[in-house]
């Protein structure tokens, strides 16, 4: 819980706390301002919420944080497409489950697309490195480290792709009448292909 030292440097005014914001966040909030500026709001939640759990035509994608791998670029994702995206390292089931049995209770989307991409950085940091790394951030966390998978890709974005799948269908948390679909994302071509 951040201190009211921290909390009153997130409202007060740009101006005063130029110097302590990185650069790229200070882009991100001249951006912001831009946008602000020809801005419509949305329709309130539970009018969304209530649509969409009526038609049960929602989709949530699945896919990694990785910024190369934009899923409102790769996917075509505007607002016409009733589809909601859910990010985290290597796009990975065990890690989104939550979130996941959250959205569903919000707006009962009717598909799970589990995406995943070639060029991961979960093929090349895998949990043993990952580990020891965190072992060496927090020594004292070191059994609770050594006890958590942390998401690494060994084999093929297919086998993943497909190791999520089951994960998604056999969770209680996800509902047995959600469609569940694989992809696999090429970063060198840009070209997205169903997984069987």
């Amino acid at each position: 819980m951040p201190d009211d030292t921290n909390v009153l440097s997130i409202v007060t005014p740009l101006s005063e706390n130029a110097s302590m914001i990185p650069g790229p966040v200070k882009e991100m909030l001249a951006r912001n301002s831009t946008f602000a500026q020809t801005y419509h709001a949305p329709p309130g939640l539970m009018q969304m919420a209530s649509t969409m759990r009526a038609s049960g035509a929602g989709v949530v994608v699945l896919s990694c944080s990785d910024p190369r791998l934009n899923p409102y670029q790769v996917l075509g994702l505007d607002q016409t497409l009733k589809a909601t995206r859910v990010r985290n390292a290597g796009g990975r089931a065990f890690d989104a489950i939550r979130t996941l049995a959250v959205l569903q209770t919000i707006g009962n989307p009717g598909t799970i697309v589990v995406m995943h991409h070639t060029d991961c950085g979960m093929m090349h940091f895998h949990d043993a490195a990952i580990k020891k790394a965190l072992t060496g951030i927090a020594p004292e966390e070191k059994q609770a480290i050594e006890g958590s998978a942390f998401g690494e890709i060994a084999g093929s974005i297919e086998e993943s792709v497909k190791e999520d799948l089951a994960l998604l269908k056999a969770s209680p948390l996800i509902k047995s009448t959600t469609q569940l679909l694989g992809m696999r994302y090429d970063t060198e071509t840009g070209v997205l292909t169903v997984v069987d």
